[in-house]
């Protein structure tokens, strides 16, 4: 089930990301990922907060529910991350895309608060890219991409997504951490 469950997931993200092309090429986009990308994937992190897998709307059927109940002092006090399973060469182009949505907004808030990023995921947890997001109550794809500054061997390199901005409710869907290769145009990616 889950692995039909993905292979939806990777044709849409096909059509998505690479577009026509690369689905008659006869390529799978989660031949790319370089990590678990189901929500189980999801490792989070962090007090003040309660998480639990749900049943959703979003590609999959299930998102990680996850119940900050008060901003932190930093952005990255509450998060979930989704480390790599595969390696990444110096130079590889990255694309991260991360399904979100707010259940709960902070008090008087338009949008929920939220920074997705690739990192190293031991200290001092290194940036490879950041982006701040504001989920609404709608399941949205968000994207980050960026070239890999060094060789990242499996277990090294994250997905996160920072939470302790705001008292806030996210759910969070799928996660994906594309390697694109060496040689792909950035400017055909998809973004925010």
């Amino acid at each position: 089930m889950i692995k039909r469950t993905l292979a939806a997931v990777a044709v849409g993200l096909a059509l998505t990301v690479a577009g026509p092309a690369f689905a008659q090429q006869g390529g799978s986009m989660l031949d790319k990922a370089v990590n678990a990308v189901h929500v189980t994937g999801w490792n989070v992190y962090g007090a003040g907060q309660t998480n639990q897998i749900i049943t959703s709307t979003v590609q999959g059927g299930h998102a990680l529910r996850v119940d900050v109940t008060a901003a932190g002092g930093n952005t990255w006090d509450i998060g979930a991350g989704s480390v790599s399973t595969k390696p990444v060469r110096s130079g590889d182009v990255l694309l991260l895309a991360v399904w979100l949505r707010a259940e709960r907004l902070p008090e008087d808030a338009q949008a929920g608060t939220a920074i997705i990023r690739l990192q190293g995921n031991v200290e001092p947890w290194p940036d490879v890219v950041s982006v701040p997001v504001a989920p609404t109550g709608e399941w949205k794809l968000y994207f980050a991409n960026a070239v890999a500054d060094r060789d990242w061997a499996p277990g090294t390199l994250g997905a996160t997504v920072q939470l302790a901005g705001a008292s806030q409710t996210i759910d969070l869907g799928p996660v994906f951490i594309f390697d694109m290769g060496p040689d792909y145009d950035r400017s055909t990616l998809p973004t925010n």
